[in-house]
Formats: structure tokens, C-alpha cells, sequence
């Protein structure tokens, strides 16, 4: 080794006995018996080498980086770093985690392994919530984890947009005219979404009956996989609706979800179904018509360009 490359000794007298000061960690350690030691390791002689020839190294770095064999070492090693710093996870960890998933991506059920898995967390707490392939991790990370852009998108694919899409809403107890209505309005070339009312007109009071089975408050009860799922699937396609009708009679649902969409800058209809309300009332102005039979509603829809 050149002079230039040798790094100055440094020492220090402690208790009466010389000891030596690493120049590049500044440890203190112990001078050999014999032989003129300099670093306190050699990962420190190497690390000042590095330093000194900086070039070289620089060289010798991209020359090993070249061969396939060091690629999947680095690859690797990357691997499990990023797993410890990140995620507290080994590799053993991730192993058993591919095993309880059948060693398929959550999304799409593509086949994933140690190397093509991505570890899916929670930004805001850094929770590790399972594994996925790069795509559908991707697509998680863009839409911010948020199910209703989701839920969302499923009613997107799903709307034919050479049609009007037009949002029947109303009360479950009108379980069987609302379909009439909407065959009514699907025969005239409309898409019609009116399937929310397929659970029948008990469904409110079976899902109330359940939750208190589980004994969860109304307020617990509406946050439930069931109360979230039916929530954001007829939030969906009233996003993507062009009109909605409100069908009376109806209950607060309706109108909430009618209030809702005129909030939205969506067009809103109220049809009578042929008779006027028992109880009159001034703000179905806030709806854009007013219609009493199916004739004056088909005549509006018309009126309507896509």
C-alpha cells in the first residue's frame, strides 16, 4: 500500500496505556502486540480505502454490479433491507404470508412469489395488510385506498354512455312498481338502474334485527361491511347516473339520495305515479319537474340530451 493511501495513526493514553483512535469511525481500540494497526476493522481499512480511491472503487463497483450473479445478490439484499427498515418483515415473514394467500395477489389472484410480491401497508400507520402484485398495488396506491373511487369505477364500467343513464330511487315497500316503472322506461332505449330494490321490502327491518343480534348502536351499525357495501353500490351509480327520478311514495332515503344528486348538479324528476301527494309540501321545487303520470315522465326523459 502507497503512503498516500495509508491513513494517519492517531492515539490516545488512557490509564497509562496507548490506545488507538480509528480515523474513520473514531473508535477507541486496543494496538495489536504486534504489527502497526491503524483501523479498528477492516470494514473501517476498506471503507478508507474506498474513500482515498474513489474512482477505483467507483470502477470495481460498476464491474461487479455487471455479472448476473452479483444483480440477484444486490437484488436480494436490497429485498431484505427494504423489508427490515420498512416493514420490520423478513423474508421468512413474507414466506408465510405467500403460504396463507395460496401464493396469489389479493386483487387479481395472479400468481405472485418472494420476488414479484409487493407489500401492501396503510400509509397512515404503516400496518402491513397483505400482499399484491405490482399492478394491483399500483392501482391501490393511485386511487389512495379509498373504496368509494373503487366502488366508483365498477359503475363506470358497467354504464353504457351511448345510453341515458337514469337512477330510479323510492321506497323498498314499492318493491314491485318501481320495476314496472323501469321496464317502462328500459323499453324507450334507457339504461335503467332500479336492481337496489331486489332485497324486497323488509330489507331495512331484517338488517336492523341483525344488528341488534350482534349488539352494535345505530351508529356502529351504519359503519358494518354490509351498511358500507350497500351504501357505496347505490352511491355508484347514482354518480354516474344522468337523471334520477324519485318515485313517490317515498321515505327520507329517497329524498336524501335525490338531495344528494341535485347537490351534484344532477337532474332531478319527482313522479306522482298518477296521484298527488296525501301531504303537500313546497320543496319538490328544488327538483327540476314535477311529473304525475308516466306519459309527462317519458316525455321529459326525452327532452334530455346525453
Amino acid at each position: 500500500m502507497n503512503e498516500e493511501t495509508k491513513a494517519q495513526k492517531k492515539t490516545i493514553e488512557v490509564n497509562n496505556v496507548l490506545k488507538g483512535i480509528c480515523p474513520v469511525c473514531n473508535e477507541i481500540f486496543d494496538f495489536p502486540i504486534k504489527g502497526n494497526k491503524v483501523f479498528c476493522s477492516g470494514n473501517c481499512a476498506s471503507k478508507n480505502w474506498g474513500i482515498v480511491h474513489k474512482d477505483r472503487r467507483r470502477e470495481c463497483g460498476r464491474k461487479w454490479g455487471q455479472k448476473p450473479e452479483n444483480k440477484l445478490k444486490k437484488q436480494a439484499y436490497t429485498r431484505r433491507t427494504k423489508l427490515k427498515q420498512r416493514y420490520g418483515l423478513t423474508e421468512d415473514d413474507v414466506e408465510l404470508m405467500l403460504h396463507r394467500q395460496n401464493y396469489s395477489c389479493f386483487g387479481c389472484l395472479k400468481r405472485i412469489d418472494l420476488e414479484t410480491a409487493r407489500i401492501d401497508h396503510d400509509h397512515e400507520t404503516n400496518k402491513v395488510r397483505g400482499l399484491l402484485c405490482d399492478n394491483c398495488n399500483w392501482v391501490l396506491g393511485h386511487v389512495y385506498d379509498n373504496p368509494e373511487t373503487m366502488r366508483r369505477l365498477m359503475a363506470y364500467l358497467d354504464r353504457d354512455k351511448n345510453k341515458l343513464f337514469i337512477y330510479l330511487t323510492g321506497a323498498l315497500k314499492n318493491e314491485l312498481r318501481i320495476p314496472e316503472i323501469g321496464n317502462v322506461l328500459r323499453e324507450q332505449g334507457w339504461d335503467v338502474m332500479d336492481e337496489w330494490i331486489t332485497p324486497g321490502e323488509h330489507a331495512d327491518e331484517n338488517w336492523q334485527r341483525y344488528e341488534k343480534i350482534r349488539g352494535r348502536t345505530y351508529k356502529q351499525a351504519l359503519h358494518g361491511r354490509a351498511a358500507t357495501n350497500i351504501f357505496l353500490f347505490d352511491k355508484s351509480y347514482l354518480d354516474m347516473a344522468d337523471v334520477i327520478v324519485l318515485i313517490m311514495p317515498c321515505g327520507k332515503s329517497g329524498f336524501m339520495e335525490a338531495g344528494y344528486a341535485k347537490g351534484r348538479n344532477k337532474k332531478v324528476i319527482m313522479f306522482l305515479d298518477g296521484k298527488d301527494p296525501e301531504r303537500y309540501d313546497v320543496m319538490p321545487n328544488f327538483a327540476n319537474k314535477v311529473c304525475k303520470n308516466i306519459e309527462d315522465l317519458i316525455e321529459e326523459l326525452k327532452k334530455i340530451r346525453i
